[in-house]
């Protein structure tokens, strides 16, 4: 049996509360547990029962009731903000835009998948269109991520080479924890694009930058360009969310063209895609740092993509492993984007287990254009993945099966206009930032895996921030 993506998402309260505040403690059982889980329950002013799970700071379930209970979350999105003369099909006057740092947008979640905006926060730190296209200008997953605690936020500042954080308050509000970090290290590494997080461990991915012989970076991309200025670095997460840079973390020279960091479970190994090399990459891990040999060199081992383009990583445990997703952009093969999946072995290694080809007829295609994102998701009547395809604005569908393998659904699971990037899933409902127009596409997702849309929320007010600058989504 697969353990759970999601811890407790909500609770069934069988009587009706008096006016007087109620501390409950909850022990959960099976696969997931939550150890002294603290609700709070008052009244409002017009009589609803308001229960709040959060103890101190940190943010839980934040269960709300009125006339019955209501189980709730968070979604935060990240924009892009960037010099708006970069923009590829920008508006006339993008030119004249000032310069704002980049942004993360909250939510609250209603049980019912609605969003409700609660708040705007600075990051400190720029974006930037390290691609060269508006549509998809960081060009990764996870840009933006939550701890797996559900505490902190974290975000990159790609123009900035730096990171930020925030910790998660009670209502889903956010306080600036750690803004503007650096990420380049001592290899100088540039445009950090992909984060991940194991216990107190948060590492990132430089992708790097295009550079000439003397290393000024180029303002036109020649087809035979090449990649620099790669690394991975980690930092410790502080008990505040606030982040310092973990000395014997960094290792340069990987990353090239990277469009996904991903920590196993037991925080063994880490993943990181490719796309330059059409690799996948497993560094070795002991205590947040890389295991090195005598001489200092990090234990790197690799696998190649048969389709090209490794890009967005999801993994999920079994008890035969941690199964890795791995979506492939295929060079931008017209239709021909893909889905494949790997069995981490005991030894950190990867192997395949439904491998895509690429080619036309492959079942494991998605049928559509550059498929970039993937998000896992298990479910009472199965488990499935989808893929998002940036140009065409399709999502497409996946079962997962007990050992990994995979079947295609639907090639069109879901239509969300044109610049679909990341993904994030609240089971039953999946969200997805749609960077062309600043929205958030919404779904239901069906026991049979297909997507129902709901009403799209938009990610900011247009007047406060340009059009296609936004990259990244997380939440619970």
């Amino acid at each position: 049996m697969k353990n759970l993506h999601s811890q407790l998402k909500g609770h069934t309260l069988l009587r009706n509360f008096a006016s007087a505040s109620l501390l409950m403690t909850l022990v959960a059982c099976d696969s997931a547990s939550i150890d002294n889980l603290q609700i709070n329950v008052s009244e409002n002013e017009d009589g609803a029962i308001v229960i709040d799970t959060s103890p101190g700071d940190a943010a839980g379930d934040g269960i709300t009731a009125d006339n019955g209970v209501t189980a709730a979350g968070a979604i935060y999105a990240l924009t892009n903000q960037h010099n708006p003369a970069q923009q590829i099909s920008a508006a006339d006057d993008a030119a004249d835009e000032p310069f704002r740092v980049n942004q993360v947008v909250a939510y609250s979640r209603g049980d019912d998948g609605s969003l409700t905006q609660i708040g705007i926060y600075d990051t400190g730190g720029l974006g930037e269109n390290i691609r060269n296209s508006g549509a998809n200008p960081l060009a990764s997953q996870d840009p933006l991520i939550v701890s797996k605690d559900n505490r902190f936020v974290f975000a990159v500042n790609a123009g900035s080479e730096s990171i930020s954080s925030f910790s998660i308050n009670g209502d889903y509000s956010l306080t600036p924890a750690s803004l503007d970090v650096h990420t380049y290290g001592e290899s100088g590494a540039q445009n950090p694009v992909s984060l991940t997080v194991f216990d107190n461990y948060l590492y990132v991915v430089n992708t790097g930058n295009f550079v000439n012989d003397e290393g000024n970076e180029l303002e036109i991309l020649p087809e035979d360009r090449n990649r620099v200025n790669a690394s991975i670095l980690g930092f410790i997460i502080g008990d505040d969310g606030s982040l310092t840079e973990l000395p014997g973390s960094e290792i340069a020279g990987i990353g090239a063209n990277a469009g996904s960091i991903e920590f196993s479970s037991d925080g063994a190994n880490l993943y990181i895609t490719e796309r330059r090399t059409n690799e996948i990459l497993s560094v070795e891990m002991a205590n947040g740092l890389p295991i090195r040999d005598a001489n200092g060199n990090p234990y790197i081992d690799s696998v190649s993509s048969i389709t090209p383009q490794p890009f967005g990583t999801d993994l999920y445990p079994t008890d035969n492993g941690d199964i890795l997703l791995v979506s492939e952009g295929n060079n931008g093969a017209a239709g021909l984007s893909a889905l494949s999946s790997y069995l981490i072995e005991d030894n950190g290694d990867l192997t395949g287990i439904s491998l895509s080809s690429g080619v036309e007829g492959d079942p494991l295609t998605t049928g559509h254009t550059f498929g970039c994102w993937v998000e896992f998701v298990e479910t009472p009547t199965g488990d499935f993945a989808y893929v998002s395809n940036t140009p065409d604005g399709v999502i497409s569908s996946f079962a997962v099966g007990d050992q990994g393998g995979l079947t295609r659904l639907e090639s069109t699971a879901g239509t969300t206009g044109v610049g679909v990037l990341d993904v994030e899933i609240t089971y039953p409902y999946l969200y997805q930032v749609v960077n062309n127009d600043g929205r958030i596409a919404q779904f239901e997702i069906n026991p049979d895996g297909s997507l129902d849309a709901r009403v799209d929320a938009d990610v900011v007010d247009p007047e406060l921030f340009l059009p296609r600058m936004f990259v990244g989504i997380a939440g619970f």
